[in-house]
Formats: C-alpha cells, sequence, structure tokens
C-alpha cells in the first residue's frame, strides 16, 4: 500500500500526434504494448491511443497512411492519469475502473495545464509487484 507510481513505473511509449496512424500501428507492434501515449510539439501529453482506437481507424476505411493520430486518439481532459506520487492502489483503481491497458504517469504544472509524460503503469507492472509481495 506504500509503493507510490514512480516505484514501479516503466517507459511510456511516446509519439507526437502529428505522425500517421500507420506509423503508431507498427510503433505499437514492435514496443509490444497496448496504448501509446500523445504528445503536442511542446511535449505535453495530448491524448492516448489503444489498440481497439487502431482497429476503429482501419476498420473506418481511412488513409492510415496519411491520417495523423491526432484524428483518432482520446484526447485530454479525457485520459486518465496518475501522478509520480499517486498510490499504486490507486493507479490499480483507475485502470479497472475505466477499462484500460495501462495508465500514464504525468508530472503536471497547474499553472499551465500542462502535463508531461514520465511513465506508464500497466496491469503487467501491477502484476509483476503482486508477485513480487508474494514472495515469487
Amino acid at each position: 500500500k506504500d509503493k507510490k507510481a514512480e516505484d514501479i513505473m516503466s517507459m511510456p511509449v511516446i509519439v507526437k500526434q502529428d505522425i500517421s496512424i500507420y506509423e503508431v500501428i507498427v510503433n505499437m507492434f514492435l514496443s509490444d504494448v497496448g496504448s501509446i501515449f500523445i504528445i503536442d510539439d511542446q511535449e505535453n501529453l495530448c491524448g492516448v491511443v489503444s489498440r481497439k482506437d487502431l482497429l476503429k481507424a482501419t476498420i473506418g476505411g481511412l488513409d492510415i497512411n496519411k491520417m495523423p493520430i491526432g484524428m483518432v486518439m482520446t484526447r485530454t481532459p479525457n485520459v486518465v492519469t496518475v501522478e509520480r506520487e499517486d498510490s499504486i492502489v490507486l493507479a490499480a483503481r483507475k485502470i479497472i475502473e475505466h477499462e484500460i491497458d495501462s495508465i500514464p504517469v504525468v508530472d503536471t504544472d497547474k499553472d499551465n495545464h500542462t502535463m508531461k509524460v514520465i511513465g506508464r503503469i500497466s496491469k503487467t507492472n501491477i502484476t509483476k509487484l503482486f508477485l513480487e509481495i508474494a514472495g515469487e
């Protein structure tokens, strides 16, 4: 219960909002993740895209080689996040409640209303912690 998000977070997979849907699909496959975080030109979190979002885009007949990922991503403020000091229990609760694969760990600048992605917590991170606690 004392563990914080920063204690178990892994490296985030991040892309800019203007790259093509096709490039994001390739990136997701090569990185072996279920979601990718999208940043703007100032490197602030502006969205997230999941496997399901990419599947919808490809089935929908979009030209995935030309269409930027920013057109199909889930945009902030609808992106669920945690801060580095938030508890693992809170992160796990948000993942379950929102039925998502992973959650970005962010540093928020409340004055400028910006978020920098510093990590990610996935179901795998939480499962590894569970096994560690169980002594496996």
